[in-house]
């Protein structure tokens, strides 16, 4: 764990000029990723199917341009995009409204690990033994919108922490990008909102890239890794998520048919889909659910 202060020639630039800077920072990992071309990704921690899934191609799509994804480690959306950003091999910092020897929440502490281990960066304002409170999320916020060129809202219910942090980035002039949702979707108010409020709605990863004049679009390609290397790494899940992982392996199926092949609950077979689906191991298609592949990207 190391610290800086607003003093030093490390502390960004950008966040210096933000209202109510922070004095100091500590942080674990690469320090240099501060300085960086940044994108903040932010959105529900109860999300959507969609959610997750719009989050996971932002993600990937924006960090294999080589831009930074920045998020706050919490629940959902924040812990979709540092995943699948460490997946594609992009860089990704966690902003904290916690000290660093309380990681918050604990199950997220494996995403933490794994950051630094993949060469990201780990920032809090707040004194290593801080506990963590409502308050200083909030707080946080104007970090996570701070350190970026823009933030991307995928999902925001109304009067949202997400939509507080849209408004801190526009207080601070950053660009923010906006997903259009479903007029009916509650997890999308917020979203709406900010559209109607001078948003910059994008359907694209490239159409965010061309926001800015000093970023260029690079098209690339999806390569899929040999078929003996198809199946991901399943240490990390338990013995019922590794079945279910194991028959889509064998064939898409439906939830139903994975009730009856497992004998488990429309309930509980649905709350275990989605822990698969936020992880990365599953997707969900038209008539069910199949595997995700490993991926890898290349110029």
């Amino acid at each position: 764990m190391k610290k800086i202060l607003i003093t030093d020639k490390q502390y960004p630039e950008k966040l210096k000029r933000i209202k109510n800077s922070p004095k100091q920072l500590y942080y674990e990992g690469n320090i240099n990723l501060l300085n960086t071309n940044i994108i903040s990704i932010i959105g529900s921690r109860n999300c959507t199917q969609n959610g997750v899934k719009l989050a996971k191609k932002f993600a990937s799509e924006l960090a294999v341009q080589n831009i930074t994804i920045a998020s706050g480690l919490a629940k959902g959306i924040d812990a979709v995009a540092h995943k699948e950003t460490l997946e594609v091999g992009g860089k990704t910092i966690a902003v904290l409204g916690n000290g660093l020897n309380n990681i918050f929440p604990m199950e997220n502490k494996p995403l933490y690990e794994e950051i630094l281990k993949k060469g990201g960066l780990i920032i809090t304002e707040y004194e290593p033994d801080t506990e963590a409170k409502s308050k200083y999320f909030l707080e946080r916020n104007r970090i996570v919108s701070g350190i970026a060129l823009g933030v991307l809202v995928v999902e925001a219910a109304y009067r949202s922490g997400t939509s507080v942090t849209a408004k801190l980035a526009v207080e601070q002039n950053r660009k923010v990008f906006v997903l259009p949702h479903d007029i009916n979707d509650i997890h999308g108010v917020g979203t709406n909102n900010l559209i109607k409020k001078g948003a910059i709605l994008v359907t694209s990863s490239k159409e965010i890239i061309d926001n800015f004049e000093f970023l260029h679009y690079n098209k690339l390609k999806q390569k899929e890794l040999s078929k003996v290397e198809e199946m991901q790494d399943l240490s990390k899940l338990d013995k019922e998520e590794q079945e279910i992982y194991k028959i889509l392996m064998k064939k898409q199926s439906s939830i139903n048919e994975l009730c009856m092949k497992t004998k488990k609950s429309i309930n509980k077979m649905s709350q275990m889909l989605f822990n698969l689906e936020i992880e990365g191991y599953i997707e969900k298609v038209a008539g069910g659910y199949k595997c995700i592949l490993k991926k890898k990207w290349e110029k």
